[in-house]
């Protein structure tokens, strides 16, 4: 979460401490905004639209990052006469609007209220939980996933470190990978978030079928990331 958007009054918060608000689908939220989706989020998203992720991500992704598309007039792509046409799967930032999350390293959950949006007609109060807010949004499957992608993302982060120490001249070839071949194209570290094609690929590999639920998905897709970008240690440079 960008700290920029922090209100700068807002104290840290946790599950128990006291929040509630009241949502008035103004829409003004929903404009001007970057939301960043993960895999699992992609995968929902995927779904609603009865698309593959790698159609999904062709489609209303970004070219340069996990973002999804915003219009002309800085509304998000999926926002129809002030409503969102995939509220059962918008993302988390958008469940847990107007608080952002942050998690760090060790694990360590915290919330603070964002700033408002202008003119927006949410009212902000005190009388439930953050927790019992976020329940109220749907927002713990979102918060598992996001939890288990950020482990794998932690775990890829010191293999790289790891490498670098032994490879001096990896981080060049690093960035050269990531930036897969200049302006307009998509980083091909981009094709990590096709949960379906890795799956699929994977699948085909071990000669077994496809799974459909959406938890073995993930679980498969986070397998393949780990095996694609974490090498055993005996087999570091």
């Amino acid at each position: 979460m960008d700290n920029a958007l922090v209100c700068e009054s807002s104290p840290v918060l946790n599950r128990a401490s006291a929040f509630s608000y009241k949502c008035r689908a103004c829409g003004r939220c929903c404009h001007n905004k970057r939301i960043q989706a993960n895999p699992y989020e992609i995968l929902r998203l995927a779904r609603n639209r009865s698309l593959s992720t790698g159609e999904f991500i062709q489609t209303f992704l970004e070219v340069n990052g996990p973002y999804l598309r915003i219009r002309d007039d800085g509304a998000c792509f999926f926002l129809a006469d002030s409503r969102c046409a995939v509220h059962p799967d918008r993302p988390l930032a958008c469940r847990t609007y107007p608080l952002g999350r942050w998690v760090d390293g060790r694990g360590r959950e915290t919330f603070r209220e964002l700033k408002s949006a202008p003119q927006r007609e949410g009212v902000r109060g005190q009388t439930g939980t953050v927790d019992a807010f976020l329940d109220e949004q749907g927002a713990h499957p979102h918060m598992d996933a996001a939890n288990r992608y950020q482990a794998i993302f932690y775990r890829i982060f010191e293999a790289l470190q790891r490498i670098i120490r032994n490879d001096a001249d990896l981080p060049e070839e690093t960035r050269d990978t990531v930036a897969a071949g200049g302006p307009g194209r998509r980083p091909d570290i981009m094709k990590w978030l096709d949960v379906d094609g890795m799956v699929s690929a994977a699948c085909q590999n071990r000669n077994t079928s496809v799974p459909v639920e959406m938890d073995q998905l993930v679980t498969l897709h986070i397998a393949s990331v780990e095996e694609l970008a974490i090498p055993p240690k005996g087999e570091e440079p």
